[in-house]
């Protein structure tokens, strides 16, 4: 996949913290359908390179092209009205308001070429939110309110998403619901780009991966192909080891 026909193209992405170099020419592309997942140790710039996409970080360089549109440095807002969602690691959903009333913030406009998401559409991906719809998100667990989450960013009908640890200290039995979402939303066509620590989940949902260690893509290609390189797994993911 070119940067010219994927969905998603990010090509040299380099960002900063105020003189702290994070990441260092960042590379990579996710296409309509597809689940690419960045993968690395906690610290390795993953949200880094998320926050710099949806524009919460500002590049200090790099082309980040989105349906054919540069976006790089365009301000967050503009970035998720283009159709670009983004659900971070905090989540960030509202306490004070029911399950029903945050989806609602999240309406936006439906996108040609994709299927509306609707509340009743939502609460079939993700029944717990169904049988919760009026209950007060901050009375929720932590594995229902990243559903919330998720289900208020598809609300804005989005062509690619970002997500952010979605799996990070869920219950098993909720990590089976997130994975199962996350292939209904790939069957659907809709772009993914997917931050993890979690390599056997990764496995399961993944198409291609990019390894991010110290701020640089140091390994990519299918999961398949990470799945079978021993070296790789264990240098840049393993828990412990040396870098």
């Amino acid at each position: 996949m070119t940067a010219e026909t994927a969905l998603l193209a990010v090509e040299d992405l380099t960002t900063f913290y105020g003189r702290a170099q994070i990441l260092h020419g960042i590379s990579f592309t996710c296409g309509a359908g597809e689940v690419l997942v960045l993968l690395g140790r906690n610290g390795a710039g993953k949200s880094t390179t998320m926050k710099s996409v949806i524009g919460l970080v500002r590049p200090a360089r790099g082309r980040i092209t989105f349906a054919g549109r540069a976006i790089a440095g365009a301000e967050p807002h503009r970035i998720a009205r283009l159709g670009l969602g983004y659900v971070p690691e905090e989540r960030r959903i509202f306490a004070g308001l029911t399950v029903a009333e945050n989806l609602d913030i999240g309406r936006q406009a439906p996108r040609p070429g994709l299927a509306p998401w609707t509340p009743a559409r939502l609460y079939a991906l993700f029944p717990n939110l169904a049988a919760a719809r009026d209950r007060l998100a901050g009375q929720m667990s932590g594995g229902e309110q990243q559903m919330l989450a998720i289900a208020r960013t598809l609300m804005g009908n989005p062509r690619l998403v970002l997500l952010d640890e979605p799996s990070e200290g869920l219950s098993p039995l909720i990590v089976e619901q997130m994975a199962a979402a996350i292939i209904a939303l790939k069957a659907e066509g809709v772009g993914i780009v997917l931050a993890e620590q979690n390599l056997h989940f990764a496995e399961r949902l993944g198409d291609r991966a990019v390894v991010i260690e110290k701020g640089e893509a140091v390994w990519a290609g299918s999961l398949a192909a990470l799945a079978a390189d021993d070296t790789a797994r264990q240098r840049f993911l393993a828990v412990g080891a040396e870098t």
